[in-house]
């Protein structure tokens, strides 16, 4: 039954006029790198997405893999690639959250990743640090790790990081670990507002997937994401310009 539904979502798509692609990004369970290919078109039903596949890959990441992977899987279900006419990738939206932040804002997060690393990337230090949460009857029981392929993924892992804050600091001084920028007042706004943002982005991001959205109702929450978000840039600017010249 289901490969006679997957072959008939094929014929559609063999079937439609123009197609547009959204690829993602991500890594299963076993941390291999895979690419999501989403295929939107209009069919005499009216319009549809369909996942046309899930591709592992294996090796490098770079832009020519997951190019020559989603060719091969449209070659291989016949489908016209002339027939695309616009690409959708999480390529995309990290550039455009890059764009988001000033540089010195971006510089936290690699302070945030190096401190991650240096309680998770030893297992003697991750099991200790898991202890100690579970000693201290935290309300957590251990740190995100940042996955460098999803970047939104970076919302979640520096909310995890400042809700864990005291207790990082208590861990990392009695192992000797000194990050000074952790006490800084200066350092602390540019963190605590790179975590509210990373959140409304992922906000966002939850807010434009799924089916049966209109193009008109994921414009209207994007228009007013940009609006909302440049007031609090300006408000936020205007209260810390001393502290932060940036």
């Amino acid at each position: 039954m289901s490969s006679n539904v997957t072959h008939m979502q094929v014929e559609d798509i063999q079937l439609a006029s123009a197609l547009s692609l959204a690829i993602g990004e991500s890594c299963d369970i076993k941390d291999t790198a895979q690419v999501t290919l989403f295929v939107t078109y209009t069919s005499s039903q009216g319009p549809k997405e369909e996942l046309l596949g899930v591709l592992p890959l294996s090796g490098q990441t770079r832009g020519e893999n997951i190019a020559n992977a989603m060719q091969k899987c449209l070659e291989d279900n016949g489908i016209d690639i002339n027939k695309i006419v616009s690409i959708a990738t999480d390529g995309a939206r990290k550039a455009l959250c890059a764009q988001t932040f000033p540089a010195k804002i971006v510089e936290v997060m690699k302070l945030v990743i190096k401190i991650i690393n240096s309680i998770l990337a030893k297992a003697l230090y991750h099991r200790q640090f898991e202890d100690f949460l579970e000693e201290i009857d935290s309300q957590f029981s251990d740190l995100l790790l940042h996955n460098k392929v999803r970047w939104l993924s970076r919302g979640n892992v520096l909310q995890r990081l400042a809700l864990c804050l005291s207790e990082i600091k208590t861990f990392l001084n009695e192992k000797s670990i000194d990050h000074p920028e952790l006490e800084e007042d200066k350092w602390l706004q540019k963190f605590n507002f790179m975590v509210d943002t990373t959140m409304k982005l992922n906000e966002l991001n939850l807010k434009l997937q799924g089916k049966g959205n209109p193009a008109y109702a994921l414009l209207e929450e994007v228009v007013c994401f940009e609006k909302n978000y440049l007031f609090l840039l300006k408000t936020w600017r205007a209260v810390n310009y001393f502290i932060l010249k940036i």
